[in-house]
């Protein structure tokens, strides 16, 4: 079916309307007309006349341009994500290595640090067991920072710290912290990862690699007490 080509113009709005939502309902009209179809679709000779061709060809480009940007970000990502684990790793060697208490400290403290890009990184044990009636100062804090129901805390630090970071602590800006349980007289305490880039540790952030670093912290320590170390 064709159809002779005339020029009018629509001035009611209701009549463009009509047409729009016809064609909008019946697509096949304009696909099943050949010369229809070919007249929308040919090259532009003026610029009120929109090419179908060119607006899907930038669409693709768009399309196409979005998937790589969403790529690119997913590498990225992977990308920190494998740093991360190695980080860790090489701290988890440098705490299996520890020969004592003070040793373990030490190693949190340099060798820890360093491998998990952290400006600090501490370690409190209180001397009361957990779920005591009775805890001493540290065990409160902890109890009040790492609770049971939330082990690990992500996030930026808004309380300077003393008694934790001592002279670095006006210069913390996000921590993560770990409550550690261990041993058989059910000891506690916290480690304490900090760094002064407000971004390092963040709560949209999986624990996933803080969690299972700190359960091998755990394990040394349970070590330890059963040595009579702690």
């Amino acid at each position: 079916m064709a159809y002779t080509e005339a020029s009018f113009a629509l001035e009611n709005p209701q009549e463009l309307e009509f047409i729009r939502n016809f064609l909008m309902q019946n697509p096949a009209f304009v696909k099943e007309d050949e010369d229809l179809l070919a007249r929308i679709t040919q090259c532009p000779d003026t610029g009120n006349v929109v090419s179908l061709e060119e607006l899907a060809r930038n669409r693709m480009l768009k399309e196409t341009h979005k998937a790589k940007s969403r790529f690119a970000q997913i590498v990225e990502t992977a990308r920190k994500n494998y740093e991360s684990q190695i980080r860790v790793q090489e701290a988890i060697i440098a705490v299996l290595d520890a020969r004592s208490i003070s040793d373990l400290r030490e190693i949190l403290r340099g060798h820890v640090a360093f491998s998990l890009a952290a400006d600090s990184c501490e370690l409190v044990i209180s001397q009361t067991p957990a779920y005591s009636e009775s805890m001493d100062k540290i065990g409160c804090v902890i109890e009040r920072l790492v609770p049971v129901e939330r082990s690990v805390s992500l996030g930026t630090s808004d309380v300077s710290r003393t008694w934790l970071y001592g002279e670095k602590a006006p210069h913390i800006r996000s921590e993560a912290l770990a409550r550690l349980e261990f041993g058989t007289s059910n000891r506690f305490g916290m480690l304490a990862i900090a760094s002064s880039d407000i971004n390092c540790f963040r709560q949209d952030m999986g624990n996933e690699l803080i969690t299972f670093f700190a359960r091998v912290v755990e394990r040394v320590l349970a070590r330890f007490e059963h040595d009579g170390d702690i």
